[in-house]
C-alpha cells in the first residue's frame, strides 16, 4: 500500500493494531504518514520513523490540528 492522503485506512489500522485504534487515531496516522512519507509503501517505513510518527499522530489527535510541526 502506497502512502497518500487517499489511502485506505486499513493498512494503518493492521499496522497500529485494529482492536486498540479507532478510525479518527487511523486518519490521523494517515495524514501525519503522508505529510513525510506520501508515495512511499507502508511497510518501507522503519520501526523509528512509525514510533515518530505514532507520537506525532498523538499530538494531532489531542490538538486536532494537522499542520503543527
Amino acid at each position: 500500500m502506497m502512502i497518500s492522503r487517499s489511502m485506505s485506512l486499513e493498512s494503518i489500522l493492521e499496522r497500529m493494531g485494529r482492536q486498540g485504534t479507532s478510525l479518527l487515531e487511523a486518519e490521523a496516522m494517515r495524514e501525519v504518514l503522508a505529510e513525510r512519507f506520501d508515495g512511499r509503501p507502508l511497510d518501507s517505513v522503519n520501526e523509528a520513523d512509525w514510533l515518530e510518527a505514532l507520537g506525532r499522530m498523538e499530538a494531532v489527535k489531542r490538538t486536532g490540528n494537522a499542520g503543527m510541526k
